[in-house]
């Protein structure tokens, strides 16, 4: 028998989740509920004002950062909040940063992440529903060479890929710049240029009756910068999306720190928390407490298997199980949430969904139809020891 039926698994091949590779896995959200609320509070006043989010998500490794990200996302596109002036559109981004990377590289992800197609897309919706487009175009930006760009990219062919890699901040030879008709590259004159594109972009998405939102993971990859001038232009393009005057382009920045000392200096400046708001800078703390590993054990469990069949094993086999606990015995279950609590640091999320799948696995090789507390006691040492 496959392992999903031995432990009546709904619709999946193990106990892992992970939305990246399975998107429906971005539903879930176990054993966290007071700051369920308090982020979707804080997302739903922000979509009144500033009118989109900027919020700053942290916590150590394993500490459910990913998920917490993917989770927003899904429950801001599937249950729109009512405050949101239109359909949220997402965009999911794992930045990459080397030692000499500066916000120009950071513009260039967040906009093919967002893809030419999205901006087209919301170029032509714009076109069809104005009788002067032009006119249209010239509200979302003060910038007379955006207007010319969002032009040619509506038209398509060479031009408008040309117009696309121009927005992106790519470097434009001098006939390629004339064709367009811009006067300069974008980002030539500083950090302001890039914002100001994507900020455009964001005008535009609204004009159409989207809300544009990056959740952008990784993002204490910014410890790798190392020159200043660079660290400061990725300072400056996230101060400008955290300013109030921004109401277009929402953010939710996931980033590794232990403490708040950890993180990336850039992200957590005065100028920038000031913007951002204390209240929008999230700590995704680790379990910990033996009631709150319960809660999300159970939880879990409760949601990944199908509970009817559970109760049909656990009686036909008389399994020393139950309900809220299978596939664990309910000494097992204790067991292993107990492993669990014995180090603050490793309680987390990760380490949690890692010794359920691991038990399983080896419950399931072992012909064993409960996973009993003699493999836990052989499995969850290595994870929580």
């Amino acid at each position: 028998m496959e392992f999903k039926n031995w432990f009546c698994l709904k619709d999946r091949e193990s106990f892992t989740i992970d939305p990246k590779i399975n998107p429906p896995d971005a539903r879930f959200y176990f054993g966290r509920a007071q700051l369920d609320d308090r982020m979707k509070n804080q997302i739903k006043r922000a979509f009144i004002d500033p009118q989109v989010p900027k919020m700053m998500v942290w916590g150590p490794y394993g500490c459910g950062k990913t998920q917490t990200l993917y989770y927003l996302a899904y429950w801001m596109e599937n249950q729109k909040p009512p405050s949101c002036k239109g359909n949220p559109h997402t965009v999911h981004l794992e930045i990459e940063v080397r030692s000499k990377s500066t916000a120009a590289e950071w513009h260039l992800q967040n906009m093919e992440a967002l893809g030419m197609a999205a901006v087209q897309g919301w170029l032509k919706d714009l076109f069809s529903k104005s009788a002067d487009f032009e006119k249209e175009l010239a509200k979302l930006t003060t910038d007379p060479n955006i207007v010319q760009a969002f032009s040619h990219l509506r038209g398509g062919g060479d031009l408008g890929f040309g117009a696309w890699r121009w927005i992106t901040g790519q470097n434009l030879s001098s006939k390629e710049l004339q064709e367009i008709k811009v006067t300069r590259n974008l980002g030539s004159v500083g950090v302001g240029d890039l914002v100001a594109a994507l900020q455009a972009c964001g005008a535009l998405a609204a004009s159409v009756g989207h809300r544009l939102v990056f959740f952008i993971d990784e993002m204490e990859e910014l410890q790798n910068v190392r020159t200043g001038d660079a660290a400061e232009s990725w300072h400056q393009y996230i101060r400008k999306l955290a300013d109030n005057a921004n109401s277009y382009v929402g953010f939710v920045i996931g980033f590794k720190a232990d403490t708040r000392d950890d993180a990336p200096e850039m992200l957590v400046r005065g100028d920038v928390s000031s913007r951002v708001s204390p209240n929008n800078y999230i700590e995704l703390e680790t379990l910990a407490a033996p009631a709150n590993v319960q809660q999300f054990v159970r939880e879990m469990l409760n949601h990944l298997v199908d509970q009817d069949e559970a109760e049909k094993r656990i009686q036909a086999d008389t399994l020393p199980s139950t309900k809220d606990t299978y596939p664990f015995t309910a000494t097992a279950f204790d067991l292993m949430c107990d492993y669990a609590c014995q180090d603050v640091i490793k309680s987390t999320p990760r380490n949690i969904i890692r010794t359920i799948n691991e038990c399983a696995i080896a419950a399931w090789d072992s012909q064993k139809k409960v996973v009993d507390e003699d493999i836990v006691n052989e499995i969850a040492p290595i994870i929580f020891g």
